[in-house]
């Protein structure tokens, strides 16, 4: 058995931030044409949260970044193949509450973002982590460095304030309190 440096598996995450517990980020149209080869880059059948960014990021999405859709799922997988579908255009084309569409998300960044400034979906970044302790305070975190005006509001219910995204995504416990950083505030940890 061939471990990397994070002691997985080799082949069962992607290169990209493994330090992170992240899948990706991987450039949406690359993502796509390589699938079939290398089935083990899909997202996994679990909880997590998922990212949708403009840019390529190292380790932990920032603003910078300017991301564009955040969210949580029980099945990552199959919510991320949900979006997928939507931000890639198989949706209609009146933006209406009759509208079918199977991800609110993935709708909305093709309609409000992709659309009006002709980016091409496939040009995007995609990523995911289910290694988090709490998956609440990981997307509630990432929501506050959103770029676009899709943002919304969310708190966690067991954290206050809620996980550095570091900490959270390496599985580390903070020993003093948080300080309300998305910052690498490293120093300070049990694992």
């Amino acid at each position: 058995m061939c471990l990397n440096t994070c002691g997985y598996e080799e082949g069962i995450l992607s290169t990209a931030s493994l330090a992170m517990g992240w899948g990706g980020p991987h450039k949406i149209g690359d993502y796509l044409s390589s699938v079939a080869h290398s089935p083990w880059k899909r997202p996994p059948e679990r909880a997590g949260v998922y990212v949708v960014s403009e840019k390529l990021w190292q380790d932990v999405p920032t603003e910078a970044d300017k991301i564009l859709y955040v969210g949580q799922a029980a099945y990552l997988r199959y919510q991320i193949g949900r979006l997928l579908c939507d931000l890639l255009g198989f949706t209609g084309d009146n933006p209406s509450s009759e509208e079918a569409y199977q991800h609110k998300g993935g709708h909305s960044v093709w309609t409000h973002y992709c659309l009006p400034r002709q980016i091409e979906p496939a040009k995007l970044y995609l990523g995911w982590c289910s290694e988090c302790l709490c998956v609440a305070c990981a997307e509630a975190r990432l929501l506050e460095i959103m770029s676009t005006s899709l943002r919304r509001v969310k708190i966690c219910g067991k954290h206050r304030p809620v996980l550095d995204l570091w900490q959270n995504c390496c599985h580390l416990i903070p020993t003093t309190p948080n300080l309300n950083s998305n910052g690498p505030a490293r120093e300070k940890f049990k694992p």
